[in-house]
């Protein structure tokens, strides 16, 4: 991945204009690229069942974990981590809605560790438990 550094020199105002759309849609291809690679990474541990890992995703990528972590907030606008566990979440909220796994198989096939890890990046992703979550979409249907 290629985090674009931005320019010194002097350019006018349409120069400027140019280079920024230049910058913009090369974060947006660095981001589609990140995005494409974290959901091949989470497709192979959902299909393994195992736990999804940052350091994992950085051998995966051939990439170290500390360089991948730095330029990771720049093209994501959040940390790895936080962004690992939001598309897991995506990922469970789609189980609960469904499929009738328990909650804690649905840990399991959402490639996190634990179901005490998945009850707590649930919670603070989503604003409920997963079996609330699970109970609030049976009554809205």
């Amino acid at each position: 991945m290629r985090v674009v550094p931005a320019r010194a020199s002097r350019l006018s105002l349409s120069g400027m204009a140019a280079s920024t759309r230049k910058r913009r849609r090369a974060g947006d291809l660095d981001r589609e690229r990140l995005e494409r690679a974290a959901d091949l990474y989470l497709h192979a541990c959902y299909g393994t069942r195992t736990a999804a890992r940052a350091d994992e995703f950085a051998q995966y990528l051939r990439i170290a974990r500390p360089h991948l972590s730095r330029i990771a907030p720049q093209i994501l606008g959040m940390s790895l981590r936080e962004f690992l566990r939001r598309k897991q979440v995506d990922h469970a909220k789609e189980l609960l809605r469904s499929t009738p796994l328990s909650v804690d198989e649905i840990a399991v096939a959402s490639a996190f560790g634990t179901p005490w890890t998945f009850y707590r990046c649930f919670r603070s992703v989503a604003g409920v438990t997963p079996a609330r979550f699970r109970r609030g979409r049976k009554i809205l249907k």
